[in-house]
């Protein structure tokens, strides 16, 4: 399995082309600059266990890791999903832009503008393809048992159950302003 990174920006530029509809894991990575200001409502987060990796020459810290049926819906739902009042009020609103929505705080039906010029200026997506959502899932379920991931929140076994809690506060309440 070969791993491809790009930046979001450069993603939505191009409009996916560069992505399958392939299943797969995805990692999302959050320039250093916006870590700490980002991470600020959930208060406990141990920045030393996050894995951090230089991209074009700047620190950048794993966030938020995730699996996909395809790699360019995926992509796609997490980077251009409108935040429209039936998405959210549905939680189809991808569960990323709830969170960052949440921790930007900001309403999730008019975040849609805050998230995306945050996205576009501070992440990365890396992703690589699996042969099918099994083994995806067996990846997925060994990372959240081995790595710190502070934004995810369905079986993360590493980031203690206080900050997913917060984090899981926070979505309802930037959901129901």
């Amino acid at each position: 399995m070969k791993k491809m990174i790009k930046s979001v920006a450069k993603l939505i530029e191009e409009k996916f082309k560069s992505v399958e509809a392939k299943p797969g894991i995805y990692t999302w990575w959050f320039r250093e600059s916006c870590v700490d200001d980002l991470l600020a409502p959930l208060q406990g987060i141990d920045k030393d266990k996050i894995q951090t990796d230089t991209i074009d020459g700047a620190k950048y810290y794993a966030l938020y890791f995730g699996i996909a049926n395809s790699c360019r819906q995926r992509a796609r739902w997490h980077m251009a999903q409108h935040h429209s009042d039936s998405s959210v009020r549905s939680g189809s609103l991808s569960t990323l832009r709830q969170t960052l929505s949440a921790l930007l705080r900001r309403d999730m039906t008019k975040a849609e503008d805050a998230v995306n010029k945050f996205i576009r200026t501070n992440c990365y997506w890396q992703w690589e393809y699996t042969l099918n959502r099994k083994q995806a899932e067996d990846i997925e379920r060994g990372e959240l048992s081995t790595h710190y991931y502070p934004l995810n929140i369905q079986g993360n076994k590493v980031v203690p159950s206080e900050i997913t809690g917060n984090l899981s506060y926070l979505r309802r309440k930037y959901k129901n302003l």
